[in-house]
């Protein structure tokens, strides 16, 4: 027994001066009586309070009302139809007779129909005259949550529902968690789908939303067909078809084909695929369509020691409509903002020495953050020889300037000869570890190194060792600490009596100093190198160092000279000057190009016999990096990788006369240039924007993020929102900040069928445009997967109908006989008291 409230409880307190009142009683009644009395209007007045309450029990009901739901979208095969409705036939007459049922159809809807009525439904499917929009899509979810309204209290709840499986709506997850906790027996029967032949297109991918004028792009095309047949496939634009090609359908087999067409004009390109098979069903699903952002003329920064080399190569690519600005090695931009005026960067031919980390820095932010696109070419001044060597550049790029170094390359003996004195505390110091590491790092194990540092004395730091000890190598630089004065010319003899012991072919000194050193005659050491066979280099940092010394013994030295202000650039100048000693990081011959990759910045060349190199820079691959051609010896020639928003490209040879000469001689190489550059051009023009979209339930929401040129977000601004449908009408939709640096907004696409959206933040005058086409409706898209949610629950038989009921109780109320014994027991008292 439950009671509906317990607050008129609060009544029981009369029973406190009634009792007090028995003590007073003046009725001449024996004792019993009295006590008789006082007890039955005590019991009286308890179940005149419980009445109050509200009292009911619940009793277990035996019957069962089972709501029927027969799936009647197009993706349904009507004979798959007729079998649900046998078997709902089959499970209506084995319900008792205290049982209910309800029947329905569902598609887009919920109906509620009679037998006669769906066979009726079913007849005019076959016929093709069925409602086509009520049959456009399964909306499960709404209809199960409609269906659970038809049951009737006092019954045990089933649900039966036959479908395909195929939902098209979202939400499925909380239908079910709604039915569960209402306590609905909820039971799906898979019924077959469509069984008629029938082909439709899935997807339509163009590798990129951006694109060039003039720019060869690959479209994806995925299609699929229930049965066995051939189809032909075309890409039209403008209404024209551009491209057509026989495929071949296998049964439930996606199909992928790829087109690669030109964007011949600038502004937005509106491109379709249509399959035209020849077996077919609902020709709605055989046209799907995108839209591609062309861009104008793309400009793009070289950057090349020797500017004029570049002179043909330039005047090609303008050939094919991109235009090259041509700088010196101190053309590349300081700053972030310059860089992003240009939709692609190529070191051509400048060492990492010759840039600033700073440059470097927002070179690698240009690629990640702002979609920019960087390329290396091969020279003496590029990969290892330049100096990138674990560089910002060098994560960018594909190719790495490590390298297994060939056995029958010269081996090297090399000594670092590094001023330790005070003046070198701190940063300083630090770097010229780090230098000494990389250079060390960099050695073949055929190499030998050794480390001298130098105050007032010389400290050999690491004997001469064999390049491939790398702990022991590293263990021992670490060793290297900042004090005294400056005393070079000691240091420099004991590496000259160390290199003269050794026995490699290449013998290779580097001294680096910050300061003035004392007075010996370096000169003549430095010549008696020579004639022994060695080679020494010089580094001059910061302006207190004795430039003209160290300029004079590099060149005494047959070495070379270097000289920076920024510490910073030291490792670089390190590893730029262990490439160069070593005599093994560049192959001059005739190399043959052989393609290894399928991309689509090789569209159109995959059967072609590209012109050999007659030299390159060994460099190794990345895991992460995609290589498109290589060398006749297996060696990385042109590779390619994403990095963050943008794309890394590496070229080992090069396109001057040196190395390139049989490409420049080639008739088709500034087409194919032209497209490998298209290739990894920025695509965005709202730099500092990023754009996540979501289309649910014919709503589009934008999240976007905005980013200032210092990385940081950007907060507090204005935005606009402009779309336009198909019929030239405009479509409201708000942006508001949601958080830091983030703003959203939502808009409706009720009633459109192409929509072109453009977004802008008119505080920092940043533009993104998006645009929108509605797909055929997924009823009609084939090889969609049954969501894992549907395929759990369990199937039911027309004789178990009824087994396995989940217990319902029938609510009684009992408050007439809590009334009735009240009123029993306040009179007994009466009696018992008067009579």
């Amino acid at each position: 027994m439950e009671f509906f409230s317990l607050t008129p409880l609060w009544w029981l307190l009369v029973i406190i001066p009634l009792a007090i009142g028995y003590g007073f009683s003046l009725v001449d009644r024996p004792a019993k009586f009295k006590v008789l009395s006082i007890a039955c209007r005590i019991i009286g007045i308890v179940l005149l309070v419980l009445t109050l309450c509200r009292p009911f029990i619940k009793n277990e009901t035996k019957s069962v009302h089972v709501s029927f739901l027969i799936d009647g979208s197009e993706s349904v095969d009507p004979e798959s139809m007729k079998t649900a409705l046998a078997h709902i036939e089959s499970s209506i007459a084995s319900l008792d007779s205290g049982d209910s049922h309800s029947l329905f159809i569902f598609a887009s809807e919920l109906k509620e129909m009679q037998p006669d009525e769906i066979k009726k439904f079913i007849t005019s499917c076959e016929q093709g005259v069925s409602d086509a929009k009520f049959r456009s899509s399964t909306d499960l979810t709404q209809s199960l949550l409609s269906a659970r309204m038809s049951f009737p209290a006092g019954k045990s709840r089933r649900l039966v529902v036959y479908t395909d499986a195929a939902a098209t709506t979202s939400g499925l997850e909380d239908a079910l968690a709604t039915l569960k906790s209402e306590q609905v027996d909820l039971f799906l029967n898979q019924i077959e789908p469509l069984q008629k032949p029938e082909a439709a297109l899935v997807s339509i991918e163009p590798a990129s939303l951006n694109a060039f004028q003039n720019e060869i792009l690959r479209i994806k095309v995925t299609s699929q067909s229930n049965s066995d047949m051939a189809g032909r496939l075309r890409i039209l634009h403008k209404g024209v078809a551009v491209t057509e090609q026989t495929i071949q359908l296998e049964a439930n087999t996606p199909t992928i084909s790829y087109a690669d067409v030109e964007m011949t004009s600038s502004g937005a390109s509106h491109w379709q695929a249509e399959l035209i098979p020849e077996r077919d069903y609902f020709p709605l699903n055989n046209k799907l369509s995108t839209t591609i952002k062309v861009k104008g003329q793309p400009r793009v920064l070289v950057i090349h020691s020797q500017r004029e080399k570049l002179r043909s190569f330039s005047r090609a690519m303008a050939k094919q409509g991109i235009d090259m600005d041509v700088r010196g090695a101190r053309g590349l931009p300081e700053s972030l903002e310059a860089m992003l005026a240009f939709d692609a960067i190529i070191l051509a031919d400048v060492p990492a020495t010759d840039l600033m980390v700073n440059q470097m820095e927002n070179l690698k932010r240009y690629v990640s953050e702002f979609g920019g696109g960087l390329a290396m070419m091969g020279s003496e001044n590029s990969y290892g020889l330049g100096g990138y060597y674990k560089t910002p550049i060098e994560e960018v790029i594909p190719l790495t300037s490590r390298f297994e170094k060939e056995k029958q390359k010269p081996s090297l003996s090399m000594v670092l000869v590094l001023d330790k004195s005070g003046s070198m505390e701190g940063t300083p110091m630090e770097l010229t570890r780090q230098a000494a590491k990389a250079a060390a790092e960099l050695l073949g194990s055929r190499d030998q190194i050794a480390v001298i540092g130098f105050d007032s004395n010389p400290m050999v730091v690491c004997e001469m060792t064999s390049a491939g000890n790398k702990v022991q190598i590293m263990n021992a630089i670490d060793t290297l600490g900042a004090s005294g004065g400056t005393n070079m010319f000691p240091a420099m003899v004991q590496g000259y009596d160390m290199l003269q012991a050794a026995n490699t072919k290449i013998k290779h000194m580097i001294v680096m100093t910050d300061g003035h050193t004392q007075e010996a005659d370096h000169i003549s050491l430095t010549q008696q190198m020579v004639d022994s066979g060695i080679t020494v280099s010089s580094v001059a940092m910061g302006s207190g160092a004795d430039a003209n010394l160290l300029e004079e013994i590099a060149n005494y030295g047959k070495g070379r000279f270097y000289q920076t202000d920024d510490p910073a650039n030291v490792p670089q100048i390190f590893t730029k000057e262990t490439m160069q000693a070593s005599k093994s990081a560049i192959k001059e011959d005739l190399y043959g190009s052989v393609i290894t990759g399928d991309h689509p910045v090789l569209t159109g060349y995959e059967q072609t016999e590209l012109p050999m190199v007659l030299g390159f820079v060994m460099t190794k691959s990345k895991p992460t990096s995609e290589l498109l051609l290589v060398t006749e010896t297996g060696d990385p020639l042109l590779a390619i990788n994403r990095f963050g928003l943008g794309t890394g490209l590496a070229y080992t040879s090069d396109l001057t006369e040196r190395w390139g000469g049989e490409w420049l001689a080639w008739s088709g190489a500034s087409k194919f240039w032209a497209q490998v550059i298209r290739g990894i051009l920025k695509t965005e023009d709202d730099t500092g924007l990023s754009i996540v979209q979501d289309i649910t339930d014919d709503q589009w929401r934008i999240e976007a993020s905005h980013k200032g040129l210092n990385g940081a977000p950007v907060n507090g601004s204005q935005w606009t929102a402009e779309a336009i449908n198909q019929d030239g009408k405009k479509l409201a939709m708000d942006i508001s900040q949601t958080g830091i640096g983030k703003y959203a907004g939502s808009l409706d696409l009720h009633g459109s069928n192409a929509v072109a959206l453009r977004i802008q933040d008119t505080d920092h005058d940043k533009v993104k445009t998006l645009y929108w086409q509605r797909s055929y409706p997924a009823e009609y898209q084939l090889g969609g997967k049954t969501p894992e949610i549907l395929t759990s629950l369990p199937s039911i038989n027309a004789e178990s109908i009824r087994e396995n009921l989940i217990k319902h109780y029938r609510h009684q109320n009992i408050t007439p006989y809590f009334a009735l014994l009240a009123f029993a027991f306040l009179i007994t008292g009466v009696v018992l008291r008067r009579v």
